[in-house]
């Protein structure tokens, strides 16, 4: 039989609500073979493994292909939290089948390169501590001593898996329960239960590595034959050379995509470099080159530049603006500070840069914001037409002032010669003015978390779309006051990024290192995915009772926030009077 590809996908696209297929190569008893990768849009009531019996039917007349199923939301959450196996399985050169037009959350190169060590560095951790189980394993056998070494070679193999579980992306926590950890790691090792079958033959000996640990907790012992342990000792050395091997397969496959991506960003880059370009820095308020040219003068990486400079390339042959405005830069770590407030943060070594971009073109754009990227760099792109900044000017708005004074010029067309000259910014107008709306969108926020703690029935759709609109209300007010100005046409995800043009604390506000307040985040930030899919009813009691922390936790940051912008222009207002009266 041979496997007819597109009659499969006909069939499966027919049957179940498919978001994604992927076919990929992967290690099936130590043989490179075909892999099926499902995204399933989440169906209420229905369980993966209720699908599993239609992907067989839809099978029967091909090969038997191993297959792994999985929710759109979690494969989503897999590929943030920087799961090898998933990241390897859903490269885009895997891609069989996709529902829309979407763009795949794979991360970015640089990101995956650490990823990829952090993945290592945990399984060498793992394997050096089983491997430390396997000498006291030898050195029991030696002794005879048979139940002990079938113990040790129960940690050995819990260990190895352990290691792993950071690269396939799956939580085992404090199990010690052989059988039932195998069981969580079914669909991405398949191949390891050509070893540990657990079929009517072997379930009885597998299962003594699980009894020989328990027993050994209690104190207790239990007599092993040399037969048992003998068998028990083979699977054992066989299952940690094939994870060896599937480790080394997945970690090659990323890394070969990761090449021949940077391969080509360079490539473009080469050629890009023998174009010059000129900019200028207008009214500079930190040191640095008046002139700016291939962002020579800016603490990263040449490739960082290579890839900024071929983005301003790109958007500025695209729309043929009057001016691209440098406001703002974040990396991990590394920024130009905040121009909208005093202080200016420190600079430290960062892996991806992030710049926030103005770009000031002649008459009304199609667009008002975008999101670019190339290579390692990501730009948010607010357009502006000139006469909205020259009355913004006129009238002393805070957004356009700030960035007419602060920023860098990157790119401007030789025919444009503006004279403007901002007005001064009132700052004690601006202060009671804002001092004003963060103190209403507060208590609007704390009426809106009273009404979802003292619901008597309270929905978890309902819930999911109050914490939306209260996340609505914090960043919108966040922007409103700490910079003035909030993107037309922008949803909530980009309006959050947005944010980072000032700071970061919004976005390490929000994000967290708990899988399920993530879970939550990541529906909010997709609401038709409550109103059309019902979404939400597919949490359990655990998702639901994290709903209204979540909501406290979200009102507690703003508020905290919007009180750290009333302050700094408080002590911008004051210093102002200070340098007046000397």
């Amino acid at each position: 039989m041979q496997l007819n590809t597109q009659l499969l996908v006909d069939r499966l696209v027919q049957r179940i609500d498919l978001d994604r297929i992927f076919l990929f190569n992967f290690l099936n008893d130590s043989v490179e073979s075909p892999h099926l990768l499902l995204v399933v849009n989440p169906i209420k009531g229905i369980s993966v493994q209720s699908i599993e019996p239609i992907i067989r039917l839809c099978m029967a007349d091909m090969p038997d292909i191993p297959f792994h199923v999985i929710w759109t939301g979690e494969w989503s959450n897999q590929l943030k939290k920087g799961s090898l196996y998933f990241t390897y399985a859903s490269l885009p050169a895997h891609l069989l089948y996709q529902a829309d037009s979407k763009k795949s959350p794979i991360l970015g190169g640089k990101l995956v390169i650490s990823l990829m060590e952090m993945s290592h560095v945990d399984y060498a951790k793992g394997k050096n501590l089983a491997d430390e189980f396997m000498f006291a394993c030898y050195n029991f056998h030696s002794k005879t001593d048979y139940f002990q070494a079938t113990a040790m070679l129960h940690q050995f193999i819990v260990l190895r898996l352990k290691g792993f579980q950071t690269m396939a992306g799956v939580t085992i926590g404090k199990a010690q329960n052989l059988e039932h950890i195998l069981k969580l790691m079914r669909g991405t090792l398949p191949g390891l239960f050509k070893i540990f079958t657990y079929d009517a033959h072997s379930t009885p000996l597998l299962r003594l590595l699980d009894t020989c640990h328990s027993y050994l907790k209690k104190k207790d012992r239990l007599d092993i034959l040399e037969e048992e342990f003998e068998f028990l000792l083979a699977h054992c050395q066989a299952f940690g050379q094939a994870l060896d091997s599937m480790v080394d397969y997945i970690w090659n496959g990323v890394a070969v995509y990761i090449k021949e991506k940077s391969d080509r960003a360079a490539a473009v880059s080469v050629a890009k470099d023998t174009v010059a370009i000129m900019a200028k820095k207008s009214h500079p308020i930190v040191s640095g080159p008046a002139t700016l040219e291939n962002f020579s003068g800016f603490p990263w990486p040449q490739k960082y530049k290579d890839d900024a400079n071929l983005l301003l390339d790109k958007l500025y042959s695209g729309c043929h603006p009057e001016q691209i405005l440098l406001v703002n830069y974040q990396t991990d770590g590394l920024s130009h500070g905040n121009p909208f407030q005093e202080r200016v943060a420190q600079e430290e070594n960062g892996i991806k840069v992030e710049l926030f971009l103005v770009v000031l073109t002649k008459r009304n754009s199609p667009y008002t914001f975008q999101i670019r990227k190339v290579g390692d760099v990501r730009a948010s792109v607010v357009f502006l037409d000139l006469p909205y900044v020259e009355k913004q000017l006129t009238l002393g708005g805070r957004f356009v002032s700030i960035v007419w004074q602060k920023s860098w010029i990157l790119r401007q067309k030789s025919t444009f010669n503006s004279q403007l000259v901002p007005m001064v910014i009132n700052w004690t107008a601006k202060f009671q003015k804002i001092k004003i709306i963060s103190e209403n969108a507060v208590v609007v926020m704390r009426n809106l978390l009273l009404t979802m703690t003292n619901s008597p029935l309270l929905m978890a759709d309902t819930a999911l779309l109050l914490l939306r609109e209260l996340y609505s209300i914090g960043i919108q007010t966040y922007l409103r006051c700490a910079v003035g100005y909030i993107p037309k046409n922008t949803d909530l995800l980009d309006l959050m990024e947005w944010s980072a043009i000032a700071s970061t604390d919004v976005i390490q506000g929000i994000l967290n290192d708990n899988e399920l307040d993530m879970l939550i985040l990541s529906i909010i930030l997709k609401p038709q995915e409550i109103w059309w899919k019902s979404a939400a009813m597919d949490m359990d009691d655990q998702h639901k009772n994290l709903i209204i922390p979540c909501a406290g936790a979200v009102v507690e940051l703003y508020e905290r926030l919007l009180k750290a912008v009333v302050q700094s222009i408080e002590q911008r207002i004051e210093k102002q009077a200070n340098v007046e009266t000397i």
